[in-house]
C-alpha cells in the first residue's frame, strides 16, 4: 500500500484565496472512495499505488477544467512493500517511540 502526500496550487489568480480550487480538487479524490485525509498544507492519499497515479492525474486536471492556465502539482510517495502501513499505523508506531 502506498501513501501519498499531494499539494496541487493553481497560479497567476487574480485572489489571494485557493479554498474553491481546492474543493473542486478533493472532490476527485471524494468520487475515488480512496482513504484520504485533507490537511492545512495538502492531501494525503492511501491505497493502491496505480490507482493514485489514475487519482492524481485527474486531481491535476481539475484545476485547468476551471479555466487555470498554470498548476503547480507537488507530490511525495512512500511505497512500502515489505508491510501494509497506513497513515495511522505510521503516526502509532511514532507515538509508541515517545
Amino acid at each position: 500500500m502506498a501513501i501519498v502526500e499531494v499539494s496541487i496550487v493553481p497560479l497567476g489568480l487574480k485572489e489571494t484565496g485557493l479554498s474553491q480550487h481546492v474543493a473542486r480538487v478533493l472532490n476527485v479524490v471524494r468520487e475515488s472512495h480512496l482513504p484520504y485525509e485533507l490537511t492545512a498544507m495538502g492531501t494525503i492519499l492511501s491505497g493502491d499505488l496505480d490507482e493514485i497515479w489514475t487519482i492524481l492525474r485527474r486531481m491535476h486536471e481539475a484545476c485547468f477544467e476551471e479555466g487555470v492556465a498554470r498548476v503547480l502539482t507537488q507530490v511525495r510517495i512512500d511505497d512500502r512493500r515489505d508491510i501494509a502501513a497506513s497513515p495511522e499505523q505510521k503516526i502509532e508506531s511514532v507515538r509508541q517511540k515517545l
